[in-house]
């Protein structure tokens, strides 16, 4: 009997840095469909994709996007004139090349752009249709109006599974008519560090005459708002010169923001350390006196999931449901706007036992949040049920 298979479709990497840095949200789920006995498609246009990314259980497959790095790509032009037309054949030739002959049990769109070409392909192969979204984003998130999420969910899925990001995804999906009984609307889970002691030698290279530290983890793009982070932290400069910001992550916006910083007279006070790998994350949680997210979403991420979870104290933004997580002057601090930042930096670092305190009470806050075996064998149990048998979809 031929191995099950599932296609996976979606704008992104399995891993956006290569391998172990970032997406663990997408590659560990995979890493658990191979566990429990799936082969799988990843076909990608993503620009930091590549075969090499392939594994036992895992094939990759990368289409070449020209545009995808500049920022021509995923503009309202550019969905007309090259998404559309060009790269959405792409997807389903590569997926058609690949499935035949295989027992495609289910195809899984990764992506609200990416939809219709899910929901093709599931029917083309009398497969069930899961539709994965990482959270809800912006109604005005680039290069789509909210018609583009609305026609995700009005193809119908077998399941959504939707992240539990802040966004208020589940109340999006019941709003769109969605079924709850088809809704699997999951929290990220977390790796708890296994050792919360500090890295001095790590602190020492970062802060070489013991400046305090603040620190951002997070990919380098516009909806993360790492540049207010650095005018924030310029303007801190300035009153408390004893500081320095390491920036962890990269992306798109690594060189607008460098830039920034050099314009800004701190390129020397800013450490820009790059995308790392995950298991490195902790080493930098554990020198840092206070973490910052300034998400434009929502502050429900692993990166602050980690920075509570190794005791330290966060200052958030106020955007979607982070006040559920973080409760201000409680487990950490949270801000209504940007220029808030200054003053919430400086009111911690002038209190040092603030610090301490709001930090012991976010590591209590995050100890009661799922570990990432849960969170993955809570999705396996989901999509094995949903695969028992390669019925037909239900598209009625």
């Amino acid at each position: 009997m031929k191995k099950k298979t599932i296609i996976h479709i979606a704008p992104f990497p399995i891993q956006n840095m290569g391998k172990g840095k970032g997406r663990v949200s997408t590659y560990l789920p995979l890493k658990g469909l191979v566990n429990n006995g799936y082969d799988n498609i990843y076909i990608t246009n993503s620009p930091y994709a590549s075969r090499d990314d392939s594994e036992p259980g895992i094939e990759v497959i990368k289409i070449n996007d020209p545009f995808v790095k500049t920022g021509f790509a995923y503009s309202g032009l550019y969905m007309l004139l090259i998404y559309f037309p060009l790269i959405y054949p792409l997807f389903l030739y590569h997926a058609i090349n690949k499935g035949k002959n295989r027992n495609v049990v289910a195809v899984c769109c990764h992506s609200y752009y990416l939809a219709f070409v899910g929901y093709i392909l599931a029917r083309i192969f009398r497969a069930k249709y899961i539709s994965k979204f990482y959270g809800i984003g912006p109604q005005t998130a680039p290069g789509h109006a909210d018609l583009v999420r609305k026609t995700a969910f009005g193809l119908p899925s077998d399941l959504y599974i939707i992240t539990d990001d802040g966004s208020n995804g589940y109340e999006y999906a019941l709003k769109r008519g969605v079924s709850p009984d088809k809704i699997a609307f999951l929290r990220n889970g977390i790796d708890k560090p296994y050792n919360l002691r500090k890295d001095e030698h790590l602190y020492k290279e970062l802060a070489p005459n013991n400046e305090k530290l603040l620190l951002s983890v997070s990919r380098l793009v516009k909806s993360k708002n790492v540049d207010k982070i650095i005018e924030g932290f310029y303007e801190v400069s300035e009153i408390v010169p004893d500081t320095r910001l390491v920036i962890v992550g990269d992306g798109l916006q690594r060189k607008n923001l460098e830039k920034l910083a050099s314009e800004l007279g701190i390129s020397d006070r800013i450490s820009f350390v790059g995308a790392i790998l995950h298991n490195e994350v902790f080493r930098y949680q554990s020198v840092a006196d206070v973490f910052i997210s300034m998400n434009g979403i929502s502050s429900l991420s692993n990166p602050v999931f980690e920075a509570m979870a190794c005791g330290k104290c966060v200052i958030a933004l106020d955007r979607g449901t982070t006040r559920q997580l973080i409760k201000d002057g409680e487990n950490g601090l949270v801000i209504n706007a940007f220029g808030e930042l200054k003053d919430a930096i400086i009111k911690l670092l002038s209190d040092t036992s603030m610090i301490t305190r709001l930090g012991l009470e976010a590591k209590n806050t995050i100890d009661k949040w799922p570990s990432w075996e849960e969170r993955v064998q809570q999705e396996m149990e989901l999509i094995n049920r949903l695969c028992k048998s390669k019925s037909s979809a239900n598209y009625q």
